[in-house]
């Protein structure tokens, strides 16, 4: 399945159920989808290695980021506990 399916889908149980939806990857990454309120959150991360950076656009694209979208943190990449992670939130269309 393609990287912006699976974004998809689970985006769609995030925002049906408000509980918080994440997948491990083929490769080590990991991404989690969170929907409140209207609000989307995408959280690319990694376990003890950095993001390439190419690999972080790849992510942006395929998971549909809207270039409005904010960036945590706005440059390079941040550590909670072993993982390097970058997150995107953006309030959703609703027309």
């Amino acid at each position: 399945m393609s990287l912006a399916n699976l974004y998809t889908e689970l985006h769609r149980r995030a925002r049906e159920s408000g509980e918080d939806r994440g997948l491990d990857l083929r490769g080590g990454a990991r991404i989690a989808v969170r929907v409140l309120d209207g609000v989307t959150t995408l959280t690319i991360s990694r376990k003890g290695k950095k993001l390439g950076d190419i690999e972080i656009i790849t992510f942006e694209r395929d998971c549909g980021v809207p270039a409005t979208a904010a960036r945590y943190p706005a440059e390079g990449q941040s550590m909670h506990g072993d993982s390097w992670f970058v997150a995107f939130r953006w309030k959703e269309d609703t027309e």
